[in-house]
C-alpha cells in the first residue's frame, strides 16, 4: 500500500464497516474487527476546553468538528467499553449521543471584578456516515448546546448549533478530501476576555498526489467568516491558499515543506480598517514518524502587511504542530506548539500575535473503565495596535494599546467513568489565570487580568 494511502488513514474524520443489507431499519452492535482510522477533532476540543477560542488556520480548522464524527472510528469494533450503538441505513450509518452537562464557573465573563454562575446544558447529536475508512467516504455531524438552567440570568438562552459535513475521495494517486460546517456559539473567549456570542461558517480543500515512490505534491484552500452578535466586536473573513512539497521520511511518515497566501477581510465600515494579506513559509510532518509516536503540523514565518499605510506592517514565527506518544503502553503524552497573527477583535485596527505551548498526559486509573487526564499551558500575547497608550479616563476608554503584552498559564484536570458500556461519567476542572498588560501601569493591569476556575460534570450516552 502506497504512503498515501497509509497517510490517508490518518487523515480522514470518520470511519466504519459497512452496515449488514438487509429490509427494514434495525438497531445493532458491531461485532467486528475495529476500524483504523485518526479523526479531525474531538469534541472536548470543542465544548469543554477553555482555550477554544486560540488556534491558527490548522487547529481552529481541525477543532472545529464536533465529537460525533469520531465514533466512526469505533463503529463495530466491538470494543468492551465503547462500541456505539447505530442504526444501519443500507450503506449509510446514523449514530445518535446526547450528553448532559452542568457547569460551576467563578468568572462567567472573563472581568476583574467576577461573576460566578452554575448552568446546565444538554448536548444532542447524531452522524451519518457513507463508505469505509480505507477508501471514499461521506459524513454529516448535527450538534446542538440546548441551555436549561442558569442561576445568573445573564448568559445566552437560546440553544447554539454546529454542523459539519465532509468526505474523502482516493483514487491509486490522489486524495481530495473536503469539509465544511457552521457553528454557533456562546463561550468565554480567554484571547478577548470576555464572554461573547458568534457565528463560523468554515470551509476547507485539500487535494495530495503522489507523483514518486518518496514524494507527492498538495494543495490547501480554506474560507473562514466570523460573525459576532455583539456590535463591538468586528466581524472578519479569512481566506488562505496553500501549496506543498512531501517527503517520505519513514514508512508511515512524511515531512513537508509549505507556501501559503492569505487574507483577512475586516467589517469596519468604510475603508476596511485593519484589512491585511500575509504570506508564509514553513516546514512540517505528517504522520508516525516511529510505531508509538504521531505528529502533525508545521512550523514557519509570516509576514502580514496592512492595505492602510498608517498600520505597522508584522512579522513573526508561526506554529501548529502536535505530537503524541505512547512509550509504555498505559500512559499517552502529548504536546502542542502553536502560534497565530489573527485581527483583534475588540480593537479595530490592532493584532494578536497569540504564542503557546501546551503538555498533556492521560492514562487508565486502576481498570479500564477509569482514565484520567491532566494538561499545563503557558502563553503569551502580543499585540499590534494604532493606539501608542492605554487610557482609562473619559468615556471611551482604550485598554488595547501598541506593544501591549499578556501573559497567561492554566491547567485542566479529569477523570472519565464507563459505568456501563456507552454510557459515562466525567468530572473536569480548568483554570486559567491572564496576567494581562504586564508593560502597562497598574491600574490598567487590574482592568485587564483576570484568573477563571471551571468546574464540569457530564453524563453522556453513545459519547
Amino acid at each position: 500500500m502506497t504512503i498515501l494511502k497509509e497517510l490517508g488513514k490518518a487523515a480522514r474524520s470518520v470511519g466504519f464497516k459497512d452496515a449488514a443489507q438487509g429490509g427494514g431499519i434495525i438497531v445493532r452492535r458491531g461485532k467486528g474487527p475495529r476500524a483504523a482510522t485518526f479523526l479531525f477533532g474531538l469534541a472536548s476540543a470543542l465544548f469543554f476546553s477553555v482555550n477554544g477560542s486560540r488556534a491558527t488556520t490548522d487547529a481552529y480548522t481541525g477543532s472545529f468538528f464536533t465529537r460525533g464524527s469520531y465514533t466512526g472510528h469505533y463503529l463495530e469494533s466491538g470494543d468492551p467499553i465503547y462500541d456505539p450503538l447505530y442504526v444501519p441505513l443500507d450503506r449509510w450509518s446514523l449514530v445518535p449521543r446526547v450528553t448532559v452537562v452542568a457547569t460551576r464557573e467563578d468568572n462567567l465573563f472573563l472581568s476583574a471584578r467576577k461573576t460566578r454562575g452554575v448552568s446546565v446544558q444538554v448536548v444532542p447529536g447524531a452522524v451519518l456516515i457513507w463508505g469505509r475508512p480505507e477508501a471514499n467516504h461521506l459524513f454529516a455531524d448535527f450538534g446542538a448546546i440546548i441551555p436549561v438552567y442558569d442561576s445568573s440570568d445573564q448568559l445566552d438562552d437560546r440553544p447554539s448549533y454546529l454542523f459539519t459535513l465532509g468526505g474523502v475521495v482516493q483514487t491509486v494517486k490522489s486524495q481530495v478530501a473536503l469539509q465544511a460546517g457552521y457553528r454557533r456559539l456562546e463561550n468565554s473567549d480567554t484571547l478577548v476576555g470576555a464572554r461573547i456570542v458568534k457565528q463560523d461558517y468554515i470551509a476547507n480543500l485539500t487535494l495530495d498526489h503522489h507523483v514518486s515512490a518518496k514524494s507527492s505534491v498538495g494543495l490547501h484552500g480554506g474560507i473562514e467568516q466570523h460573525d459576532f452578535e455583539s456590535a463591538q466586536y468586528v466581524d472578519y473573513q479569512r481566506l488562505y491558499g496553500a501549496a506543498r512539497l512531501y517527503k517520505k521520511l519513514t514508512a508511515m511518515s512524511e515531512g513537508f515543506f509549505q507556501a501559503g497566501l492569505g487574507r483577512d477581510d475586516l467589517d469596519t465600515g468604510p475603508g476596511n480598517y485593519g484589512d491585511a494579506t500575509f504570506y508564509d513559509f514553513s516546514l512540517g510532518i505528517r504522520g508516525k514518524p516511529s510505531p508509538k509516536t504521531s505528529a502533525t503540523g508545521r512550523v514557519g514565518y509570516q509576514w502580514r502587511t496592512f492595505e492602510d499605510d498608517g498600520l505597522e506592517d508584522i512579522e513573526h514565527w508561526i506554529a501548529s504542530l502536535g505530537a503524541e506518544t505512547n512509550p509504555f503502553g498505559f500512559t499517552t503524552f502529548s504536546t502542542e506548539l502553536f502560534a497565530d497573527i489573527r485581527p483583534a477583535v475588540n480593537a479595530a485596527g490592532s493584532s494578536t500575535i497569540d504564542q503557546r505551548w501546551t503538555v498533556s498526559a492521560s492514562r487508565r486509573l486502576f481498570v479500564d473503565r477509569l482514565r484520567g487526564a491532566a494538561s499545563l499551558f503557558l502563553g503569551r500575547v502580543d499585540y499590534r495596535s494604532p493606539n501608542a497608550e492605554p487610557r482609562l479616563d473619559g468615556a471611551d476608554p482604550v485598554l488595547i494599546y501598541d506593544r501591549r503584552r499578556d501573559e497567561y498559564w492554566g491547567y485542566t484536570l479529569g477523570l472519565d467513568w464507563w459505568p456501563r458500556q456507552n454510557i459515562s461519567m466525567g468530572l473536569n476542572y480548568s483554570y486559567v489565570d491572564n496576567r494581562a498588560a504586564r508593560n502597562a501601569d497598574e491600574a490598567i493591569q487590574r482592568e485587564s487580568a483576570y484568573d477563571s476556575g471551571r468546574w464540569m460534570l457530564r453524563v453522556s450516552w453513545n459519547y
